[in-house]
């Protein structure tokens, strides 16, 4: 049985080291390196990643993923799942957000 977008998306982020899912305020589905929450689903067809700013750049300019209606100052970008080309787009964005996490996490570490 073929999993859908949403399914591929959330088993990608899933398979991720040290990954966890939590609800909170914006989301049911909520994926979180340590306290940082890097991505978060809207339903079934919509997931927010949060990215740095050149990489927020880089997402709209290319149009891999389109500005958050919210909280675009803050990184979040917005996914819409519609195709497998979405799909993989939103996997390599969602990674990317995922190693920032990590390497804030750990540059965190070491300035203490």
């Amino acid at each position: 049985m073929d999993l859908s977008l949403k399914e591929q998306i959330s088993s990608f982020i899933r398979s991720l080291p040290n990954v966890e899912q939590k609800h909170d305020p914006m989301s049911e589905e909520a994926y979180f390196y340590g306290l940082i929450n890097f991505a978060h689903f809207h339903g079934r067809r919509h997931i927010d990643i949060r990215l740095s700013k050149p990489q927020q750049q880089d997402a709209l300019q290319t149009h891999t993923a389109f500005q958050h209606q919210y909280a675009p100052q803050a990184g979040w970008v917005s996914c819409v799942l519609e195709t497998e080309e979405h799909a993989e787009n939103t996997k390599r964005l969602t990674k990317v957000a995922y190693d920032t996490s990590v390497s804030l996490k750990t540059s965190h570490k070491s300035g203490n």
